[in-house]
């Protein structure tokens, strides 16, 4: 193809019968695609026109458009189209430095590609802060805004203790924390040496991000590259980030998200230098309910003020080098979303690959 060495950009958009959706994902998009971009859209499973209106659209928009239509198993899901649309892009880009990942239910930020590529001039990958879209936030207006305080405070919490006790984490403090696919951004070199996405039903996207603190990647969490998320209660994968929704609208004590242990195994772990990478994961018999947060909440702040505590110097992660490509561990997984209070809403699937003891 013509000028194919010049793209250097590609995204990778995930879709599954959203042909309601699949335009206003590309509009957002189109208003800061340059020749660098390449859109490359995973269609799977689909029974509507996702595919002929995204052409249409693209067409329309000016946008560089790849469609790759598969079909796949009932083990595979979202994971799976974000690994195909990486792989069709380090095959069929050969310029490629820069790999961006969204969703087709979300629309990206005026500035979304700009502030991203700022941010991998110093770090190896991009988390985005993701909020709901503001015509359907008022689906949201049934939560509960004190549990999503409580979650919202036991978040930061943890983060904190991560920042203070596992080394190459100290940027985590006080930032969203969140390592969703709906925006994410890696480099190619670096996404290479992780392993890439892992192809499974869900909880691909915070497996990769652990996956590339494992191999030395430095990892920025920036509330400054955001993107809107779609609110709606019927979803695209089993235990997503719209089961989440349901569950805590129809909920008075539902669970947290299982990136947040229990603070007293989240303490022992510290006395035994035995925490891994954030987000980590939690197995379903630890999982913590929302009303059970404010011991856990008091076990942490506690720990955090006690004179004891002798937190990890907060040292940068040095840069990725060629000796880390071995010990990426491989992964597989579910879903599950966090909770916050509705208008800082950011949903993030999760994944079971890993115990805790």
């Amino acid at each position: 193809m013509t000028g194919t060495r010049t793209r250097d950009i590609a995204i990778i958009v995930p879709a599954r019968n959203e042909a309601d959706r699949i335009t206003a994902c590309l509009t957002a998009l189109a208003g800061q695609s340059s020749a660098r971009v390449r859109v490359i859209l995973v269609v799977n499973n689909t029974t509507d026109d996702t595919a002929d209106l995204a052409c249409e659209s693209a067409g329309r928009l000016g946008i560089d458009l790849s469609v790759v239509e598969c079909t796949f198993a009932s083990h595979e899901g979202v994971g799976t189209a974000r690994r195909i649309g990486c792989d069709h892009a380090l095959h069929t880009m050969p310029g490629l430095r820069t790999l961006l990942t969204t969703d087709a239910d979300c629309v990206v930020a005026p500035d979304w590609i700009a502030q991203n590529l700022a941010h991998l001039e110093n770090v190896d990958a991009v988390c985005g802060r993701i909020t709901p879209l503001a015509p359907e936030a008022g689906i949201l207006a049934g939560m509960d805004a004190q549990l999503g305080a409580l979650e919202g405070s036991y978040r930061r919490l943890v983060q904190d203790v991560f920042a203070r006790h596992v080394q190459g984490h100290a940027e985590i403090a006080g930032t969203h924390g969140e390592a969703a696919g709906a925006s994410l951004a890696v480099t190619r070199s670096a996404y290479v040496m992780a392993g890439g996405f892992a192809p499974v039903k869900c909880g691909e996207d915070r497996r990769l991000v652990r996956a590339l603190r494992r191999v030395g990647a430095r990892v920025r969490h920036a509330g400054d590259v955001t993107v809107q998320a779609s609110c709606r209660l019927t979803g695209r994968a089993t235990g997503g980030m719209a089961d989440a929704l349901r569950a805590r609208l129809g909920s008075a004590d539902y669970l947290i998200d299982d990136c947040l242990p229990p603070a007293d195994w989240l303490i022992r772990q510290v006395q035994c230098s035995r925490l891994g990478p954030w987000p980590m994961l939690v197995p379903a018999r630890l999982r913590l309910n929302v009303r059970d947060l404010p011991r856990h909440i008091e076990m942490l702040e506690t720990f955090r003020n006690s004179e004891w505590v002798s937190p990890a110097p907060r040292m940068p992660v040095a840069p990725l080098s060629e000796s880390h490509t071995d010990g990426a561990a491989s992964e597989s997984g579910t879903a599950i979303v966090t909770t916050v209070p509705p208008h800082q809403l950011s949903a993030q699937p999760t994944d079971p690959e890993r115990s805790l003891t």
